[in-house]
């Protein structure tokens, strides 16, 4: 979470019962086949099942890091498992809506 850059909290959860989760924008849900990996803005994700590994990694390439918009460090997510993303985190929710109010 610290080297992510979003401010996340990384919790786990287990047992049975009803969870609710915070998401913006579109959530989608993606199964993750064996060994198939995933890169993800930290941001982006959700949930995930247990049995999906999670590493935070430094954006490869120059022009990455300075022109792709989401910073050093990305999430790579590898399965199997399930994993939840959300098409607009928070902070990005709120420079986009600061960004069409009127100055003035």
């Amino acid at each position: 979470g610290f080297f992510g850059g979003e401010g996340f909290v990384l919790q786990k959860l287990q047992g049975e019962g009803d969870v609710l989760l915070q998401a913006g924008g579109t959530l989608v849900r993606r199964d993750l086949e064996e060994g198939e990996t995933l890169r993800v803005s930290s941001g982006t994700l959700v949930a995930m099942t247990a049995d999906v590994d999670y590493d935070v990694q430094m954006m490869p390439g120059f022009k990455n890091v300075m022109f792709g918009g989401e910073g050093l460090f990305v999430t790579t997510l590898k399965g199997p498992g399930t994993i939840w993303l959300q098409g607009m985190p928070p902070d990005r929710m709120i420079s986009e809506i600061a960004r069409r109010v009127p100055g003035g």
